[in-house]
Formats: structure tokens, C-alpha cells, sequence
């Protein structure tokens, strides 16, 4: 059996996409040797929301993990979702059956919603995205909401053991299922099991 996560198809996808790309790149990005600043500010960034009381997230500074997120925007989450809720689904490849999971920032009813953080606003890259399909597929839900926090990263000094972002626009987009939206996830599944299978890696028994 394969274990893989929603977000190895993500990876997947943009690696293809980058021509210049190799074979050793993708192992890294599978393996995750390669964390960057980013990720982990989204990983604080996370906790900071959940951390958030109430329906609207009003804060001026906060520390977390590192860093230190200056609100210079509103932005509405709906304080009745199921946080953090984790599932998966089996998809039966030619490689072997794999177990797809996917753990959502949010649930609310039938949409699920997801953060993301980052330096430049742009919303075609979400358009392709596989995430929204997968979660869509694993969760039984109809719409999908990315709830986008455009950030800049302020350069300190050298001795400064805090990176201070400040977070200057919220963008909110939302997709629903469609007809064969499953079958889209399952060949990206299929396609990535062939490179796990070739590779050894997610394999579990």
C-alpha cells in the first residue's frame, strides 16, 4: 500500500510544471528535506487563526513560533468550524492501492476552507490547484474556500530571533464539484503512485 498526502499532488504538479526541475528535486520536496521560511510561517500563521476567538480575526501583533504577524487587514472566518479535521480515501492504482490524505485548516458544514500566506496575490495559480479537488473528492463537501493572506517579509537584524511579517491583504476564492472531478484526482493519484512505487517512498504495509 501507498500513503500519500494531498499535498505530495500539489508538489507534484508544480514540479511538473518547472521544466528545469530534476528527478533529485522532487525526492527532496517528497521527503521534506527542504523546508523553507515560508512553510514554517504558514505553519504559524495556522496556529495563530486557530489560536483566534471569535468570527473575525482582530489582531494587531502576535507571536508565534518565530514570528512575529502584524494585522494590517480584516478578514472574516467563520468561528463554528470543525478545525483541523483530518480523513482520507483509498484510490486503487495499477501500482497499488493508495491511501490519499488530507487534513483541512477548516470545516463548516459542507465547504472546507484552507489559509494560505503569501508575498504576492496571485489567483490563477489556485485555479489548477489539485488541493481544492482532492479535499472536495476526501471530504464529500461542495464548495472549497482559500482564505489568502498576502505578507511581507521585514528584514531585521542579524541578532534578531523573531521575523517580522506583516500581513497587508486578505483574499478569499471558492470552487465547487464538478462532473468528473473525481476522476482528475484518481489519474493525478495514479500517476504519482508510479513515481512513489519507483522511488520507494510512501510505501507501507
Amino acid at each position: 500500500m501507498i500513503r500519500m498526502a494531498v499535498t505530495d499532488l500539489e508538489t507534484f504538479r508544480y514540479w511538473k510544471a518547472n521544466e528545469e526541475s530534476t528527478m533529485d528535486d522532487l525526492i527532496a520536496r517528497l521527503t521534506h528535506r527542504e523546508v523553507t521560511v515560508q512553510m514554517r510561517a504558514g505553519g504559524a500563521l495556522a496556529k495563530v487563526i486557530e489560536d483566534a476567538a471569535g468570527a473575525q480575526v482582530e489582531l494587531d501583533s502576535v507571536v508565534r513560533d518565530g514570528f512575529e504577524f502584524v494585522f494590517d487587514c480584516d478578514a472574516e472566518l467563520p468561528a463554528e468550524a470543525v478545525r483541523e479535521l483530518r480523513a482520507e480515501r483509498m484510490v486503487t492504482t495499477p501500482y497499488g492501492d493508495v491511501r490519499l490524505v488530507a487534513r483541512c485548516d477548516m470545516l463548516n458544514g459542507l465547504t472546507v476552507r484552507d489559509q494560505k500566506l503569501t508575498e504576492r496575490w496571485d489567483a490563477e495559480k489556485y485555479l489548477d490547484s489539485l488541493q481544492w479537488r482532492a479535499y472536495l473528492d476526501i471530504f464529500d463537501a461542495d464548495a472549497f474556500v482559500y482564505d489568502v493572506f498576502e505578507a511581507t517579509y521585514e528584514k531585521g537584524k542579524p541578532e534578531d530571533t523573531v521575523t517580522r511579517i506583516k500581513v497587508t491583504g486578505f483574499n478569499r476564492m471558492t470552487f465547487y464539484r464538478y462532473p468528473d472531478m473525481r476522476k482528475d484526482v484518481e489519474s493525478a493519484v495514479c500517476e504519482l503512485a508510479e513515481v512513489f512505487q519507483r522511488i520507494g517512498h510512501g510505501i507501507v504495509a
